[in-house]
């Protein structure tokens, strides 16, 4: 069973581990456009008020998945972070935190969560799709594109 629950000090050099990890095996020619210095200080980076950083444990208390959720201002905030270990992928992990954020950002009282990507990234587009996110815009910057989706926290009623 995985829990979802907030990043301790204790859970830090796992989770760096864990995205250094995928981002130079999956996604290394993209790395360059996701500088580590917010997962190098995750208390400070996402300290803030409208801030978390949240961490899947496994029944041993092993980080193997995180999601971020970041003040870009009072209405909107940013999905960041979004990993699953490669073991433990296909369980349903990514969604859970998918939910989880959401979950804080509504009750934070943001309006709207955007998620900013590269192309490449396919299996976190995928599940933000699958949880509603729209995808707003698209630029083409050589070999990598970049993605903006968005999901609106309060949907308007008919």
């Amino acid at each position: 069973m995985v829990t979802i629950r907030r990043c301790t000090k204790e859970d830090e050099k796992a989770v760096l581990e864990l995205i250094t990890n995928v981002m130079s095996k999956e996604f290394q020619d993209a790395a360059s456009a996701y500088p580590m210095e917010d997962v190098e200080q995750i208390a400070t980076a996402y300290g803030g008020i409208g801030d978390a950083f949240f961490v899947a444990v496994d029944d041993h208390n092993k980080v193997v998945g995180t999601v971020a959720v970041k003040k870009e201002d009072e209405r909107i905030a940013l999905l960041r972070r979004l990993f699953v270990a490669p073991t433990h992928r296909n369980l349903r992990i990514g969604k859970k935190l998918i939910e989880h954020a959401i979950r804080f950002c509504r009750e934070a009282g943001y309006g709207e969560m955007i998620f900013k990507t590269t192309s490449r990234m396919s299996g976190a587009i995928q599940l933000c799709m699958k949880n509603g996110f729209v995808q707003r815009a698209h630029i083409a910057l050589g070999p990598i594109e970049l993605l903006k989706f968005s999901l609106s926290l309060n949907p308007q009623k008919g």
